[in-house]
């Protein structure tokens, strides 16, 4: 088995809220909508997000984390599983709680967070002696971070890591005030025993100005206006570690290592910027990647291929919303390397089993961020999502019986219901009598539509919409046979309904995370695999097809040959 990347640090489910205007003390605030609590969950976390990314780029990797056994530790632990992050290494037990934040969305974008760093803040040095430090010896690369681990905890993880020659990486996530007074993580001593010990340093600029400010109070004035590449050098030369790799927003990153040499890397430019919360995890995560299939820098020349392979991933992370790598964000990734990217490298940076173009790419490359690329790749990916087939085979089997003597209704919200649409025509087209009704309707007399006989067939990404709920709900109480297809097996929706044809929603990409595109295409496509098998159990489905179908080219081309008696005399009362 090949070396992993180990990381230690923060895994946080961050919760979603949109509401109207944030409360002051002492007043009542509303949700933006009345029936919609929860927007969305996105799994992040500094270590969390170095991880994937690294891991995306062909690195195994593996967290060290305590998690809870509850609803957000499973959520975490589901997305690593599909990111290629180990979950051989955790620690989950009923006695941890597992981190989350809240957060709330004004409508004018302002957002206020309120945040739990659950079991992550419980990995002292005794838990981490306990846990995970048996675990570096066998590793190709220890990381860790300054921002929720106490620093007592980080600095056992970084001396085993120099007691096993094995190379070691610190975030410092924080400024060093923020770290003691403020995240109260421990004290400035022990946050300048870690910056000493670790091989490799990533801070942000204003995290590593202030940091010289504590390694070296009397550099005063100096620090002010400082170069990135000047802070980057007086932190090598004052910690004594090997490579330090400095972000600085829109100006780039500038790194310096224990060679001597030293390189600044101008920012990749993104057409727009979608969220860029993550960008410094992604950067690392690039540099984990190129540290690992390359080793340390020695030349100017080699820190600038490293620069450039962190600030594609860190720009490719601004893409999206979230910092976990996605499809469209990976996509992106791979237009952003320069055409002077080292080939080599280039193919070993595979994503998801493919290559990240093993030339480099031409002059006409598309710009920076291609949404229409992206969202291609989105809709192929998104088809990966799709969950048992088996239950698809289960849900033709009960729209066949219905046949008998019932009928099938669909159903949904915005652009639910418009694909629920779509499956009636096609149903009723190859003989199956169907009908779309619009959820918000059902209660407005078209539940006076259904009997015991009928199959409903609602349509909700979230499976928590009301109208669908209501609706599902009052359509069993008539006896139907209801089918949710939805985008959360454990939804309101899915648990409630006879059969429940799930796709993971959450793990599907959508522009600004939340416009329905690709999870409509997997909407489409459990429809697609639901008719066709209906036509192939039909003996003679082209003779259906053809009466049902008169009209237009396909009539045409049907009955072109064989016109049957009942359309003969139709079209014959029509000439």
């Amino acid at each position: 088995m090949a070396k992993r990347v180990i990381g230690c640090g923060s895994n946080v489910v961050d919760r979603f809220f949109r509401v109207r205007a944030l409360p002051k003390p002492g007043e009542k605030g509303f949700f933006l909508s009345p029936t919609k609590i929860l927007e969305t969950s996105v799994v992040g976390g500094v270590t969390l997000n170095h991880l994937a990314w690294a891991s995306q780029l062909s690195v195994p990797t593996s967290l060290l984390a305590l998690q809870g056994d509850d609803s957000a530790g499973s959520i975490i632990r589901e997305a690593m599983k599909k990111l290629g992050v180990g979950t051989e290494l955790l620690q989950v037990s009923d006695k941890y709680v597992t981190a989350e934040s809240y957060v709330f969305l004004q409508p004018d974008g302002e957002r206020s967070i309120i945040m739990a760093s659950g079991a992550t803040s419980m990995i002292d040095a005794a838990a981490m002696t306990k846990f995970f430090v048996p675990h570096v010896p066998a590793a190709r690369m220890v990381t860790t971070e300054v921002s929720q681990v106490p620093l007592g905890g980080v600095q056992a993880l970084l001396s085993s890591a120099k007691q096993s020659a094995v190379l070691s990486v610190l975030d410092v996530d924080v400024a060093p005030s923020v770290a003691v007074q403020q995240a109260k993580l421990g004290s400035y001593e022990q946050l300048l025993s870690l910056v000493r010990t670790a091989d490799v340093l990533k801070p942000a600029k204003h995290a590593a100005v202030e940091l010289l400010s504590v390694l070296d109070p009397n550099l005063g004035s100096r620090l002010q206006n400082i170069s990135t590449e000047e802070t980057a050098q007086l932190l090598l030369k004052l910690t004594g570690c090997k490579l330090v790799a400095i972000t600085n927003g829109g100006e780039g990153c500038s790194l310096v290592s224990a060679s001597g040499s030293s390189a600044h890397v101008p920012a990749v430019k993104l057409a727009k910027v979608i969220d860029a919360t993550g960008a410094g995890d992604a950067f690392l995560g690039g540099l984990i990647a190129g540290l690992s299939h390359r080793g340390l820098p020695n030349s100017a020349d080699d820190l600038r291929v490293l620069g450039a392979l962190a600030n594609a991933t860190g720009a490719a992370c601004c893409s999206v919303l979230g910092a976990l790598p996605d499809a469209t964000s990976k996509a992106t990734f791979a237009s952003l390397l320069p055409a002077s990217f080292p080939a080599d490298l280039r193919a070993t940076l595979a994503l998801n089993g493919s290559a990240a173009t093993a030339s480099a790419p031409p002059a006409s490359a598309p710009p920076a961020h291609d949404p229409i690329s992206a969202s291609i790749a989105n809709d192929i990916a998104a088809l990966s999502k799709i969950g048992s087939r088996a239950k698809i085979a289960k849900a033709v089997d009960l729209i066949a019986a219905a046949a008998l003597g019932g009928r099938v209704f669909t159903s949904g919200m915005g652009k639910s219901y418009f694909v629920a649409a779509r499956m009636a025509a096609s149903l009723s087209s190859i003989g199956h009598p169907s009908q779309a009704i619009h959820a918000a309707e059902w209660v407005h007399g078209d539940i006076g539509a259904v009997r015991p006989s009928d199959v409903v067939i609602v349509f909700s990404n979230s499976g928590e919409t009301q109208e669908c709920v209501t609706a599902a709900a009052f359509c069993a109480a008539r006896g139907a046979t209801t089918i949710a297809v939805v985008g959360r097996a454990g939804s309101k929706l899915a648990g409630m309904s006879t059969l429940a044809l799930d796709y993971d929603g959450k793990a599907v990409t959508e522009p600004i995370g939340l416009v329905p595109t690709s999870t409509v295409v997997v909407q489409e496509a459990i429809v697609n695999a639901i008719v066709s098998a209906l036509v192939h159990a039909h003996p003679a489905p082209r003779d259906l097809f053809a009466r049902n179908h008169p009209g237009g080219s396909i009539g045409k081309i049907l009955n072109a040959a064989n016109v049957d008696d009942s359309i003969k005399r139709v079209l014959a009362s029509l000439s």
